[in-house]
């Protein structure tokens, strides 16, 4: 395991040829100001080229919202309270993720005769939010929001697998993001972090506590956002840190979901966080 650990941890301060970063994030191409039982919006993802499914962290229930008509078209329960974090739609099955790694998957979500099932992954944190499809490898990733529990491990953030062909969780990390690398590679690209209290109470730089993460669907790239820091990190797949991007706080009072349609449109949700929930809509830069 440290061996696998140092390896991933490594590459991610690696130097890498990068795509261009093609979104102006203080500029969303739509803006919505989302309805107050979506104060605590958390897992977010694509359905189509109109709508996303989303769900609120404290019901099991799952929000149809039509982001060009700006309005809730549906919603379906699938339990009565709990502490939803992740979602993601596979084209045909939704998943969603409950921090305790409760993984609630339902088939065929879109048609008539569908049904779910939960079931419990042997995560090895104690809060998991981050769920995203990853269609190269037809599996689901994980992000740990929490640290690992050894105190040896405490800088690493991993980001875990799910394989759908044999419905397997992978504890072993496909990824892993050093708290200190990160810090050091935002130096290099001249991020400048928020001071956040940790747990102790005391200042960091960066705590990086992944919320929400997405794959690119042309550059293939894996985008993270801690909510937390403010922050967006992007990676690729050999786990090198190529971007890392700031979320303005009048804009982003507390940035929980990404995703990211077909032809690489973006969609951030923010929770209320005392102000209002929002919904934003980018468009790439320079073409699609």
């Amino acid at each position: 395991m440290k061996i696998l650990i140092f390896a991933l941890s490594f590459l991610s301060i690696t130097a890498t040829a990068q795509q261009a970063f093609r979104y102006d994030l203080e500029k969303p191409d739509i803006r919505h100001q989302l309805p107050a039982i979506l104060n605590e919006i958390s897992g977010l993802t694509d359905l189509d080229s109109n709508s996303v499914a989303c769900v609120q962290d404290e019901l099991g229930t799952i929000f149809i919202y039509d982001f060009k008509k700006g309005e809730i078209t549906s919603r379906h329960t699938f339990d009565i309270t709990g502490d939803f974090e992740g979602l993601t739609f596979t084209g045909k099955d939704l998943f969603i993720l409950r921090s305790d790694g409760r993984l609630t998957e339902w088939k065929n979500f879109l048609k008539p005769k569908n049904s779910y099932h939960h079931s419990n992954l042997p995560v090895v944190t104690n809060n998991n939010e981050g769920l995203c499809y990853d269609p190269k490898y037809n599996r689901i990733l994980i992000a740990a929001k929490s640290k690992p529990n050894e105190k040896e491990l405490k800088s690493e953030r991993y980001i875990y697998a799910y394989d759908l062909s044999k419905s397997q969780f992978n504890p072993k990390p496909v990824y892993s993001i050093n708290i200190d690398q990160l810090t050091t590679k935002a130096m290099d690209l001249n991020f400048k972090p928020i001071k956040a209290d940790n747990a102790k109470g005391k200042k960091n730089l960066i705590n990086f506590r992944p919320a929400s993460l997405s794959v690119h669907p042309s550059t293939d790239e894996i985008y993270i956002i801690s909510a937390v820091d403010r922050m967006l990190v992007v990676m690729n797949r050999k786990g090198e840190i190529t971007h890392i991007k700031a979320l303005p706080p009048d804009l982003y009072a507390k940035a929980e979901g990404i995703t990211f349609l077909g032809d690489g449109t973006m969609i951030i949700t923010n929770e209320a966080a005392g102000k209002t929930p929002t919904l934003y809509v980018f468009e790439m830069t320079g073409g699609k």
